[in-house]
């Protein structure tokens, strides 16, 4: 099968196409044939080398497809070859047949494309999980989503809409401004190299500040966050995309912006009742709560209440560009890989 290597860590010049073997559906997995697999920012950071999960090099990277399956393995009970699926895969998406465990796939439904399958489970059970089963999102609360214009972001700005809340989004820059608008009328959209969040924060909640942080970048973000977090408050860390720069090859460069992460003063924590959690969610693939989590999601979607928003679509065999773009913050909405 063909499939895209991470050779070793630098640039996105290290991702090269080659031929592998064809993996086999072992006990409790299933064998996919990939039709679209997501790009993510962990994939990114896994190229660089600093995702702690990723492996070393050469291997191949992407946490997420959608496609058919192809074989079935030993115990398997919710699939059989033929069905259409969409996937958490511990690195191997990037390539046209990956085996995953079967708790890690859904069914998707006849109307929705494979792209847009490949769209939503890191994305919206990210966004879902953050808002909702640790921040405990309630209508008419505040929420800063920070990149909003990402696919995390729009997952995000959708179940906020639906939820009731109000948003103040930031991006990095204006022409990302309407994709925010149009994912969620009437939020407050600062660009964060024109405007300081902070203040904005502070002008939409009468200077009370938000009530739940998305946080996707840390480093800086995460500092002027905390500060702007209201009391009772819930901060929600799962990202470190403001350590990687446009152009950035550097493991120091970026473990250096992911410095102001490190101190955090925990007693005002407890006379201000404010909480900090942090998750990562290829950690906690396969969990029943994200399983009924990607179910409601289907249904949200199926209803109209959500939409993944795909982007970019470019073939396998142009990873390289994929990721220059989203490293270089040419993207909005999700990206993808087709294999044809």
């Amino acid at each position: 099968m063909r499939a895209v290597l991470v050779s070793k860590h630098g640039d996105e010049g290290v991702l090269v196409l080659a031929d592998r073997e064809t993996p086999a559906a072992g006990p409790g997995q299933i064998l996919v044939q990939v039709k679209a697999a997501g790009v993510n920012f962990a994939d990114v950071l896994a190229r660089l080398g600093v995702y702690k999960a990723a492996p070393k090099p050469p291997f191949i990277p992407g946490i997420e497809v959608a496609g058919t399956v192809l074989a079935c393995g030993q115990d398997v009970s919710r699939f059989k070859p033929g069905a259409r699926v969409m996937a958490f895969c511990p690195f191997g998406g990037y390539a046209e047949a990956v085996a995953v465990p079967e708790h890690y796939a859904f069914s998707i439904p006849d109307d929705m494309l494979f792209a847009e399958a490949a769209a939503l489970p890191v994305q919206y059970l990210t966004a879902y999980h953050g808002l909702f089963n640790l921040a405990h999102l309630r209508a008419g609360e505040t929420v800063l989503v920070h990149a909003a214009a990402g696919g995390v972001g729009i997952a995000a700005l959708q179940l906020c809409r639906h939820a009731g809340a109000k948003v103040v989004a930031t991006v990095g820059s204006a022409a990302k401004v309407p994709v925010v608008e149009a994912e969620c009328p009437g939020a407050r959209v600062v660009v964060t190299s024109q405007e300081d969040f902070e203040r904005a924060v502070r002008e939409e909640t009468a200077g009370r500040g938000a009530d739940v942080i998305m946080d996707s970048l840390g480093g800086r973000a995460f500092r002027k966050g905390w500060r702007v977090l209201a009391p009772a408050g819930r901060h929600v860390l799962f990202g470190a995309a403001g350590a990687v720069r446009p152009g950035a090859i550097y493991r120091l460069a970026a473990l250096w912006r992911l410095a102001p992460m490190l101190f955090v003063a925990t007693l005002p924590m407890i006379s201000e009742n404010k909480s900090l959690s942090g998750f990562n969610l290829f950690f906690l693939a396969g969990r029943d709560d994200l399983l009924r989590a990607a179910a409601h999601l289907l249904e949200l979607r199926a209803e109209g209440k959500i939409k993944p928003r795909v982007s970019l679509s470019l073939p396998l065999e142009k990873a390289a560009e994929a990721h220059w773009r989203m490293q270089n913050r040419e993207t909005t909405g999700k990206v993808v890989l087709t294999v044809s």
